[in-house]
Formats: C-alpha cells, structure tokens, sequence
C-alpha cells in the first residue's frame, strides 16, 4: 500500500487483451480524469511520452481536462502533440463544463479532435470496422465490427438491450482511498459507488472503468493512476473471452 500526496506524475498502465470472434484487430488507449492545473506539465510529458511507446489505433479521451488556466495551457501541448493521430476522439466531463465547455471544444477542434455529443461515429482500420459512441447517442448503431460506448461517468445498462462489446468510463478516481479490493470492486468507496471497480463483465460486454490520471485534491492510498490500453485480438478457436 502507499500514499501520495501532490501532484505526482506518475501512474500505471493496465494491459487488457480482450479477445473478440471478429476477423480484425485493432488497440485503443482511454485517458480519462487530467485534472490539469499549474502542477501538470511533467504529467503531460509522461502521458505523450506512453502513447508514443503505445502507439494504439484509437485514443479516446474520458474528459475532466482541466481545472485551471495554467492547466488548460498544458492541456494545450498535449492535443497539440497528438494532432498528427488518425482516431483521436473525446467526450466531456463534468468539469469541462465547469471550467469552460466551448473553450474545450474549439481546442479539441483546432487540433483535429473528433468530440463526440449527439451522434456515434464510425471508422475503418483496413476493412476492420470500429463504431464509437458517447452517452448521448446510446444504441445507435451502424454494421460495425466493434462497438465501443466512450463515457465519462460510469452507468448502468440493461444487459441484452445494447450493441457494445466494450465500455469505457472514469469519473469516480476509484474513490483515491483503496482500503482493500476484492473483485466486487474497490473499497469503501464501493459501498457508495456501485461502479467503483476495476471492470465488470456483463453479458457480451467487457466494462472498463479508470482510476484517471489526476486529481483535484491530490492525495491517494492504494489507487494508483492510470490510463487504459486495450488490444482487441480475434477469439482462437476453443479458447474462451477473458477477463484480464
């Protein structure tokens, strides 16, 4: 166990291969939760550092970017440093709303940020086809390979009732004080946050949820920051979906 305190760089990266019975492949990085202020600027040199290394198919961004103006001019570098990407897609959080949505949006804009708000969008990576969608635009649907649902704040779907087979949300920081785990979930924040987990397997769908990478109030015990890199490989024949 450890404690932290401040406005600490550092963070994990959690590797899931999610094996899918699908013909393509294809890897997506989710950051969520920067929480950008004065104190963010070794934060963003980790983070651009990683997706560098990681080089994914897909960044998507869980929103909560920035907290303050010295926060929003890191946040600034660091769109500007993945501009060159083909798939770059982002929600808002609620703290976007807070600081200044529309200042968000032209930023996201003038680096060639797709944001999504009322409707789902899909690309293809060599034939394999990907379809992202934002809470706003919930079982719109398109004959896609993979559907993946991009949120900010974790919630509850009727099981069978959507086409996603995976699910992205941060918001809840795993409550930043972690007294102990269980796969149920992270406690005691889980006892007053039914989504404060790791991830969850509901019917056909694999359901990841982010620590983030920052923090308002900077202090944490047991709950490491992290950003979620995930690799989608085709089903072998025999073998079963797991729940890395």
């Amino acid at each position: 166990m450890k404690l932290e305190i401040g406005y600490q760089p550092t963070f994990e990266i959690r590797r899931i291969q999610f094996p899918l019975d699908i013909k393509g492949s294809c890897s997506i990085l989710y950051l969520s939760d920067f929480h950008l202020n004065r104190f963010g600027a070794k934060l963003v040199v980790h983070v651009l550092a990683c997706v560098q290394e990681l080089d994914p198919d897909i960044i998507l961004l869980g929103g909560d970017y920035v907290d303050t103006r010295a926060g929003f001019k890191h946040f600034r570098v660091f769109l500007e440093a993945i501009a060159s990407w083909r798939h770059v897609f982002a929600i808002a959080g609620n703290h976007d709303f807070f600081f200044g949505i529309q200042k968000i949006k032209k930023l996201m804009a003038d680096c060639k940020v797709r944001f999504l708000e009322n409707s789902a969008d899909i690309i293809d990576l060599q034939g394999f086809k990907v379809q992202i969608s934002s809470i706003h635009a919930l079982n719109e649907t398109n004959e896609a390979d993979l559907n993946i649902l991009c949120l900010h704040q974790p919630i509850s779907l009727k099981a069978g009732k959507h086409p996603y087979q995976l699910i992205f949300a941060g918001h809840l920081h795993g409550s930043q004080l972690v007294f102990w785990q269980t796969p149920q979930g992270l406690y005691p924040g889980r006892w007053f946050y039914t989504w404060n987990r790791l991830q969850d397997w509901r019917d056909h769908c694999l359901y990841i949820i982010s620590k983030g990478l920052g923090d308002t109030l900077p202090i944490r015990y047991n709950c490491r920051k992290d950003m979620i890199f995930v690799r989608v490989v085709p089903l072998k024949h025999g073998s079963a979906i797991g729940r890395n």
